[in-house]
């Protein structure tokens, strides 16, 4: 059986404050394993989360977009 890791580990992982990857089980959602009172994690599924997660650019994405109109008042462009 693989190792399961903590919640610490997990942040120390991702980069994320322990406080922030106990709020994602609260809210459940980030997978992890309950064992009686204790939380873990499996890493492949952690990996998997974040590849789930990551947003990658469209086609149509890639067209510039002119500035919104709120932007503009606050930092006119000439």
């Amino acid at each position: 059986m693989e190792k399961l890791l903590t919640a610490k580990q997990v942040s120390e992982l991702l980069e994320v404050k322990v406080s922030t990857v106990y709020d994602w089980v609260y809210r459940k959602a980030i997978p992890y394993v309950k064992l009686g009172r204790l939380i873990r994690f499996k890493k492949p599924e952690i990996f998997h989360w974040v590849e789930s997660h990551t947003i990658r650019p469209s086609p149509s994405g890639l067209k510039a977009k002119p500035p919104r109109k709120d932007v503009q008042k606050e930092f006119p462009l000439s």
